[in-house]
């Protein structure tokens, strides 16, 4: 029963992450009601920092939809999706990391 649960919540995480990536890739600045304190990171928002955010989310929606199919593929298919889950989680690190860099760069 927990099993279940814990896939429900990765299933419904990775799709929200996955979803406000893929819209944050097409738009060129963040809706306007996301208050400052979710943008903390960030200081000059430019079309190009949202465009990476937008990434990182996709990279790391799809990373926990992958962990979260795990349990129920087979083994080898299994090993694959946590590779995939991986280097899904190290790009959006890296893309997130990359774009608040360039947030803070553009500011000074």
């Amino acid at each position: 029963m927990v099993m279940y649960l814990l896939m429900a919540a990765a299933f419904v995480l990775g799709a929200v992450l996955l979803g406000v990536g893929l819209y944050l890739t097409r738009q060129d600045e963040f809706p306007r009601w996301w208050r400052s304190w979710m943008l903390w990171p960030l200081v000059e928002v430019t079309p190009r920092v949202t465009h990476l955010q937008g990434w990182a989310g996709v990279a790391l929606g799809v990373s926990i939809l992958a962990i979260g199919l795990t349990p129920v593929v087979p083994e080898v298919l299994g090993g694959v999706l946590v590779l995939v889950a991986m280097v899904g989680y190290l790009a959006g690190a890296a893309l997130f990391v990359y774009s608040t860099y360039l947030s803070r760069r553009v500011a000074r």
